[in-house]
């Protein structure tokens, strides 16, 4: 009977798994076809309507409808399961954004090439590491919790700290949106010059 019963319950494991596998399939596909149909073209037409250059939409537009998942599940980690589930979905992704989405545009791009402005990558390494630094200094500080062991510490985020990085976050998309006034204004470069091609 034991036998027959971890057969039963092996059984049924199996095709749990099999069935959240074909769910979790269905959702991505879902998610690809509204990404495609839906979102792609109607970012492309905001851009036309409000002349949002190609690089300022992509920093903003598209940065922020495609971080909504990890929005919602910082929310449901923090107000429904009250976990840290939000900090490492966060952080984790971003490793695996500039890792494995980099390396997947470089070889989707034709020829395996591909140009960047590099001024423009400057802008995003250094609002990252700004960004990075800034979270880290905010999750540094550690306090004992009331009704708590006093001598076990905690990572407390203070209520100023969320107001701070959402003003980050504006600051950059005010540099975007004025980026090629401010290259003009410091003399660097020409920001209407197109990229040069790669050497053969």
């Amino acid at each position: 009977m034991d036998v027959a019963d971890a057969s039963a319950d092996a059984d049924s494991s199996a095709l749990a798994y099999l069935l959240l596998f074909a769910a979790v399939a269905v959702v991505f596909w879902c998610l690809s076809v509204v990404c495609e149909e839906r979102f792609v073209p109607a970012l492309a037409v905001v851009c036309d309507v409000f002349g949002i250059p190609d690089d300022v939409a992509g920093a903003t537009l598209m940065a922020a409808g495609a971080s909504s998942p990890e929005v919602f599940s910082s929310l449901i980690a923090l107000f429904v399961t009250h976990s840290s589930l939000g900090v490492g979905t966060v952080v984790g992704s971003e490793i695996f954004n500039h890792l494995c989405i980099c390396a997947g545009s470089v070889f989707y791009a034709k020829g395996g090439v591909l140009v960047l402005d590099k001024y423009v990558v400057a802008r995003e390494a250094s609002y990252y590491l700004l960004s990075l630094l800034l979270l880290l200094a905010i999750l540094l500080h550690e306090h004992a919790v009331e009704d708590d062991d006093p001598s076990e510490a905690h990572i407390v985020i203070r209520w100023w700290a969320g107001p701070l990085l959402v003003a980050v976050y504006l600051s950059y998309v005010v540099v975007c949106t004025k980026f090629d006034a401010i290259l003009g204004k410091a003399g660097i470069g020409d920001p209407d010059a197109p990229p040069p091609l790669p050497a053969d």
